[in-house]
């Protein structure tokens, strides 16, 4: 187990009880796994589900905790190896294929779904079809990045009010090239990490008052000049 005495104050992973799923084990989503492990969280109360169809290419070293050795492995499969590393104990249960409707009779929501994915068609579809209205989600939180820009988005998918600035929000991939932080092919490792940082943050937020309702449900940083802004939506 992880001895999480020094910031059991801040987050009490005791005291969550809910599914983790995350979808997309690219960079952030690497990162963000990483940091849920080491907050404690992989239980059996709180296991954390991963989806990824992709496997590790040479490019992946960059911005991936990852070495020479895995590549071509299944990202969920490398990834899962690399938190059992932190917390052998930890309860991972990686799904190695996409999150679409090819798969939809395979995916089982519930608790908190963290999507980290690169484009942004894939976000609508899953919001559209597995996670708005679905009561048993309590919080989504999805996050975007380019080189320069980190975003994150914690939101409750069945609160219209939500529902309605998300997809004010959301975007064409074709527009893509246009939008700061539209989780591009531009991206360093440093980016990586700031975005993760967000998410993480996001969801201790989320866990302090088992809600998504009144907490930072925007945040946006510019990483360039260091400044940030948030947003706290209307319910």
């Amino acid at each position: 187990m992880i001895d999480t005495q020094g910031h059991v104050k801040v987050f009490n992973e005791a005291l969550f009880k809910r599914s983790i799923h995350l979808i997309g084990c690219g960079g952030v989503g690497t990162s963000v796994a990483t940091g849920l492990v080491r907050m404690g969280l992989g239980q059996p109360l709180c296991p954390i589900h991963t989806y990824d169809g992709d496997s590790y290419e040479p490019h992946n070293l960059a911005n991936q905790s990852i070495d020479k050795s895995n590549v071509g492995e299944m990202k969920v499969e490398g990834l899962r190896s690399r938190l059992l590393a932190i917390n052998p104990d930890a309860v991972i249960k990686p799904h190695p294929y996409y999150v679409d409707f090819d798969t939809s009779d395979e995916l089982d929501f519930e608790g908190v779904v963290i999507m980290c994915l690169d484009t942004m068609e894939p976000r609508a579809d899953q919001m559209e079809f597995f996670l708005e209205n679905n009561r048993l989600v309590d919080c989504v939180i999805e996050t975007r990045m380019d080189a320069e820009i980190g975003m994150s988005h914690c939101f409750d998918p069945n609160n219209k009010k939500h529902q309605e600035r998300w997809w004010e929000l959301w975007y064409p991939d074709e527009e893509t090239e246009d939008v700061a932080g539209c989780g591009g092919p531009q991206s360093i490792i440093s980016a990586v990490y700031g975005t993760a940082m967000i998410a993480l943050k996001q969801l201790e937020w989320f866990a302090r008052g088992n809600t998504a309702l009144g907490i930072r449900n925007r945040v946006y940083y510019d990483f360039e000049y260091a400044t940030a802004k948030y947003e706290i939506w209307p319910t």
